[in-house]
This record gives C-alpha cells, sequence and structure tokens, in this order.
C-alpha cells in the first residue's frame, strides 16, 4: 500500500466534507450540526469534528441553542452562523461597463469598495498598477486583518484558457494574451483566479438558488449578460459548462435585416441591433452604415443615463431599449435551441431597463409561437458585475479550495 497516496485521498475527502458542510453553513444560517449532518449524509460525529476546526479557525461562530424537537438527534440543538471576520476576498470586475475593486467577507457582505480610473489604460502594466493601488488603498483604509485575505477574483468579458488561466480575449484589449491572475497574484502575494463574466454570472445565480433550493437552477439553462455587447454561457442543473471559448460570440449572431454597423466591422451582428453598442448608436441618431466605433469609444455613464430615461417610460429611449430587447428575445431561440434551456437568466447593466426586458420577453414569446412551443422562463437578475465576482471569490476560495491550511487558529 502506498501510505502517500492513503494519505492524500484522506486529506482530500477531508476537505470535500469541510466543504459541504461550510456550504451548508452559508447557505442556511442557523442550522444545527444535526441538521447538517442530515442534509449532507455525514455522522453527527463528523459534522461535530469539522465545524470545531471549522469554530477554532475563526469560520464559523455558535448562535443561538434552540430546543431539539420530537424525534430530532441529538439533544443540544446550537445554531450555527459563518463568521464575516474570519476570512475576506478581494474582487475585480474589469469591463467596459463596470470597472471596480471590493472586499467582501464570507457572508457576502461587502466591506469596501472603489472605483478604479475612468479612464482605459493603453496598456497591460498600467492596468496592473491601477488594479494593485486600488486594491492596496481598499486594505489600508478598511483596516481589515490581511492574514484573514484568502484570494482574489477577477473577472472580465471574453475568454479564459481553463488549463493556463491566460485571458484569450477580452473587450479590454490590453487584457488579451495575459496572465492576469498570476500577475496579481505575484503583486499582492494572494491566490488569484480569473474568469469571464458570464460563467461570474452564472456562478453568482448558482450562488442564489444554493439559498432558495437546488430545483431553483434544475436542467438547461441559458445565461445571457447584456452591456455593450452580450455573452452567453450554459448552465446544467446549476453547474457551469465551461468551454473556454469566447463568450462574446453570440454578440456576432447575424440579425435578418440588419443594417447597423458592428464592432467587429461587420453589418447586423446582434450586439449592433440589441446591445448596448448599437442602443447608444440609434440614441445618437449615428446611420446604421456609419464606421464602426471602437470599445474604447463606449461610454458606461451614457448607458445608464439611457437606461434610468427608458425606464421613465414614453421616451425614445424606452422604444429603442423595447425594440432592442424584442430582436435579442428571438434570437435567442437560434442560440439556445440545442440545449433546450428551461430558462434565460438575464443580467448585466440592460437588465436593469424595464422596457428591454420586456422586449426580450416579446421576442422569446413570439420565436417560440412560431414553432408552436411554450418560451423558456424569463429571470431577471440583480446581480451586478462586481457583486458577481464577489460571490465567485467566495465559491473559489471558500469552497473549492481547501480553507482550514491557509488559516491560523484564532487565538
Amino acid at each position: 500500500m502506498d501510505l502517500r497516496s492513503l494519505g492524500a485521498g484522506v486529506a482530500a475527502l477531508r476537505e470535500h466534507n469541510s466543504a459541504l458542510v461550510m456550504r451548508q453553513i452559508l447557505s442556511s444560517q442557523g442550522l444545527s450540526r444535526s441538521e447538517i449532518a442530515i442534509r449532507v449524509g455525514l455522522t453527527e460525529a463528523a459534522v461535530s469534528r469539522i465545524t470545531r476546526d471549522l469554530i477554532d479557525a475563526g469560520l464559523v461562530r455558535e448562535g443561538e441553542e434552540v430546543r431539539a424537537e420530537p424525534g430530532q438527534r441529538g439533544r443540544r440543538q446550537v445554531q450555527l452562523e459563518a463568521n464575516g471576520n474570519g476570512a475576506l476576498f478581494l474582487a475585480v470586475s474589469l469591463t467596459i461597463s463596470d470597472r471596480r475593486v471590493s472586499i467582501v467577507d464570507l457572508t457576502g457582505r461587502r466591506r469596501a469598495e472603489a472605483a478604479l480610473p475612468p479612464a482605459l489604460p493603453d496598456h497591460y502594466g498600467t492596468l496592473v498598477d491601477k488594479v494593485v493601488a486600488g486594491a492596496r488603498h481598499l486594505l489600508g483604509k478598511s483596516r481589515l486583518p490581511r492574514q484573514r485575505i484568502l484570494g482574489l477574483a477577477v473577472a472580465t468579458a471574453g475568454a479564459v484558457d481553463q488549463a493556463s488561466g491566460r485571458v484569450t480575449a477580452s473587450s479590454l484589449a490590453v487584457l488579451e494574451g495575459q496572465d492576469v491572475a498570476g500577475e496579481l497574484s505575484g503583486r499582492l502575494r494572494l491566490p488569484a483566479i480569473v474568469e469571464t463574466i458570464g460563467n461570474t454570472f452564472g456562478l453568482a445565480e448558482a450562488h442564489r438558488a444554493m439559498r432558495e433550493g437546488s430545483a431553483a437552477m434544475a436542467g438547461p439553462s441559458l445565461v445571457v449578460h447584456v452591456a455593450f455587447g452580450l455573452g452567453v454561457s450554459v448552465m446544467l442543473d446549476g453547474q457551469l459548462i465551461r468551454t473556454g471559448g469566447d463568450e462574446r460570440v453570440a454578440g456576432h449572431v447575424p440579425v435578418p435585416g440588419g443594417r447597423a454597423r458592428c464592432v467587429c466591422g461587420a453589418q447586423g451582428c446582434l450586439m449592433a441591433e440589441a446591445g448596448g453598442y448599437g442602443i447608444l448608436r440609434r440614441l445618437d441618431a449615428i446611420a446604421p452604415e456609419a464606421p464602426r466605433q471602437g470599445w474604447a469609444e463606449m461610454r458606461p455613464d451614457a448607458l445608464r443615463d439611457a437606461v434610468h430615461r427608458s425606464n421613465a417610460g414614453g421616451n425614445e429611449a424606452a422604444r429603442v431599449m423595447a425594440e432592442a430587447g424584442r430582436l435579442l428575445g428571438e434570437r435567442l431561440l437560434d442560440i439556445g435551441a440545442s440545449i433546450a434551456p428551461r430558462r434565460v437568466l438575464l443580467g448585466g447593466p440592460l437588465a436593469a431597463a424595464e422596457p428591454f426586458v420586456a422586449g426580450v420577453g416579446r421576442g422569446l414569446a413570439a420565436a417560440h409561437a412560431r414553432i408552436g412551443s411554450l418560451p423558456p422562463a424569463l429571470r431577471v437578475s440583480a446581480i451586478d458585475y462586481l457583486r458577481a465576482t464577489e460571490l465567485l471569490a467566495i465559491e473559489e476560495f471558500a469552497l473549492n479550495r481547501p480553507l482550514l491550511p491557509s488559516l491560523a487558529p484564532v487565538a
């Protein structure tokens, strides 16, 4: 028998069981040890050992003691809850529409936040310098214990090679081909991960569904986020299907009869007709055939203003948003046909525009009516890009990686 292999297997099992217990505590504050044991299928003794280690490490604390119900296992029913001060995480959103850095704790509470400079840097090194400076500023201002920060998560729109962690495509051109996680990890001396916004948003929705019950995400889901462009990802039973491909490709699906010039130079791409890029061009009265604009010319403040004006109702912004949403809804039948999604999860800045969302619903209904089928449920997410990145950090560093070896016990 190879004792080293046996030891590694035992350690992996212990880490797996610890993650199961921690997930239950994060999803349902106030569970007792016996309730957790029933949910995860472990013995009460095993759960007690795990929770003792989590409490010693400062990640979990005991709450009120409640009387056991008749027939309930165990006499002492002490509620357990995550300790927000026990673990902290850095989150960085690097997209055209949202460039911020924050510190979030284990319970999901945002402890500090700062905006990165609005001007888009032309050089990768400059962007990394600004992210590092923003993170260090937050750490200094918040005075949170540095040793309790377990990792950093970065999200950007595009594609990430899952093997190397390099950004292979991004709306921020300076990130393409770069090992963003490795660079930030070295500079800030923290483990780091980089992920696409689509996958990050999907993980955030799965985290939300975890609190509502696993059935909330049963079956296939089409995850769509819309800002200036749009991205599409796929989930199955609440789990991401990571392909490593560019999530933004769906934005270049051709729209029949479309004439608007896309950022790629072609005419009639979906993002030029139904994304924020095309919406702002129409609101600015730019002719469809006019030369394309680049990513650097996108204006987050203008997009936020258009969303606000559209929600006021009865104006040009509302009309343009509604038409763009309808076009997107119609094309989602083509995009998602191969997986027959049960639901469409719609997020991103444009998900806050009520006429746009209503238009997506009408487009979905009209497209499916043509083939005599019911449209998938449309679920609108209020999770913004930074919040999604924070939940990615919690998922990755509190649930997917060994927690206890990285933390010293609380004195």
